[in-house]
């Protein structure tokens, strides 16, 4: 993050040319990294229509992140509006050492030797510093370098120490320093939550952030671990899980059910698993999740060209339109923003490939259902949309402490806006995430009446409704309480 800014031959549209950023309801998750970290720069993200903004624990280090931190926040609060933040830990990646030279071409039907050492590599002897990869590997698996393009199959395994792992060149390339390794098929033994992993998430609770990401998720029970640490240091956020594995894919509900949200990571996915399954993975993880009212982003090579050029491809805006009509919640930038020649333009893009898209949704409820697991708040989130098509109202407004009650009106996906009011700072960064929500801060109502007038005075105050436009409000009961939405109202502002 400290080096120089890439300058951008136009970069961001005209501010008449970028939606507004509701006039849209799936979100953008925007990745920091040099190209926009500076303050002017992360200013110019939120107006553009930055949602939420990621940190990479991959790169960069903890000063950096904290200084991106503070500028999100920043720019947040000159905006007027919600921006989250989710630092998203590294988890165990596997990677090769360095290269003499730099790189590397590996011929196909080449014999090479993986060494677990930090000794630099060359074509016929890679080093590696995954100390397990020898247990973790047999004889006939699958070794996968640079994002998958060069295939190693395992010939013969020496345990070590050192550990040595003999490959045959089955699809040959050029690799560089450093390159990604993947082990598909291969139960890799390593914790999802490294060390490093542990260290940042304690500095990213610490620093403030509202979400935390984990990857490389194989089980449900890898949330235990962070919410372990996150015990330890008293502060609870929400933890999404990044589906990268094909062990997490074969529990896919069990994961969604023990996370807080979920991640469709598509590089490391398309990587450890059959490329074509990737669409069909991302199509069934975004089902799953509305059912459970839990936020899901889709990830990786969106709007990919728009890292050197100012201007995406017709099948990337093609890719955005059907994460969007699939009903994903966000919408992941990576390198666009992080490293990209366009990083503003990239979030102007993108929202406007959106709002256009979302001219297509069905304007009715598309959540007919009743979940067993929480009929009352259910029936009342389906009950709030229908209620508010019949009277006609301006909005639906959830009061709410912990955001359940407004992701239970956003996984209906109903045509009227849906407001949250909280008095939790967080819980409002917490919900930019949500699909179709709009937070502000509002102190907590003493009782029902309180809170009537609470939603009198913000929405009149907003501009968002007129005296006598109805609204219909969902709340848990008594106010100021965790309690499960339990309370569905219609009330016509300036009216008692």
């Amino acid at each position: 993050m400290t080096e120089t800014l890439p300058r951008a031959a136009a970069d961001g549209l005209p501010p008449a040319a970028v939606p507004p950023a509701m006039s849209r309801r799936a979100k953008i998750v925007c990745t920091i990294g040099p190209a926009s970290s500076a303050r002017e720069r992360v200013a110019a993200l939120v107006g553009a229509g930055m949602d939420i903004a990621r940190l990479n624990f991959s790169h960069g280090d903890q000063q950096e992140h904290a200084a991106a931190y503070a500028n999100v926040r920043a720019a947040s609060d000159a905006a007027g509006r919600a921006v989250g933040v989710l630092a998203d830990l590294q988890g165990p990646k596997l990677r090769i050492g360095g290269l003499l030279g730099g790189a590397a071409v590996l011929a196909g039907g080449a014999r090479l030797v993986i060494s677990v050492s930090a000794a630099t590599g060359t074509p016929d002897r890679l080093s590696t510093t995954y100390a397990a990869l020898a247990d973790d590997v047999s004889p006939g698996d699958t070794i996968l370098l640079a994002d998958g393009t060069v295939e190693l199959r395992v010939l013969a395994v020496s345990p070590g120490p050192p550990g040595e792992v003999e490959c045959v060149v089955i699809r040959g390339g050029t690799i560089r320093d450093h390159s990604g390794m993947n082990l598909p098929g291969v139960a890799v033994s390593s914790p999802s939550l490294t060390d490093k992993d542990v260290d940042d998430l304690r500095f990213a609770l610490r620093l403030g952030v509202d979400l935390v990401a984990l990857s490389f998720v194989r089980r449900p029970e890898d949330a235990e671990a962070v919410r372990a640490v996150m015990d330890r240091e008293g502060i609870r956020v929400p933890v999404i899980a990044k589906l990268e594995r094909p062990e997490a894919l074969e529990q896919l509900e069990a994961v969604i059910e023990a996370f807080d949200g979920i991640m469709v990571a598509r590089g490391d996915l398309g990587v450890e698993t059959a490329l074509e399954r990737v669409p069909l993975v991302q199509k069934r993880a975004i089902d799953l999740c509305r059912r459970q009212a839990k936020p899901v982003i889709v990830a990786t090579e969106m709007l990919e060209s728009m890292v050197e050029r100012n201007r995406p491809t017709r099948a990337e805006a093609s890719d955005v339109a059907n994460a969007v009509l699939d009903g994903a919640d966000a919408l992941m930038l990576s390198a666009e923003t992080s490293i990209g020649r366009h990083p503003v333009e990239a979030v102007t893009t993108m929202a406007r490939i959106i709002a256009a898209s979302e001219t297509l949704l069905d304007p009715s409820p598309s959540r007919a259902r009743i979940d067993s697991l929480r009929p009352q708040e259910e029936a009342i989130a389906l009950g709030a949309v229908m209620v508010g098509r019949a009277v006609g109202a301006k909005a639906l407004v959830a009061f709410t402490l912990s955001g359940a009650g407004a992701r239970l009106l956003a996984a209906q996906r109903p045509a009227l806006p849906v407001l949250a009011f909280t008095p939790e700072p967080r819980v409002r960064s917490q919900l930019a995430l949500v699909w179709g929500v709009e937070t502000f801060l509002e102190p907590a109502p003493a009782d029902t009446d309180e809170m009537t007038a609470h939603v009198d005075r913000a929405m009149l105050e907003l501009g968002k409704a007129e005296p006598g436009d109805a609204v219909v409000v969902v709340a848990g009961t008594p106010p100021g309480t965790e309690a499960s939405t339990n309370t569905l109202r219609v009330h016509r502002l300036g009216q008692r």
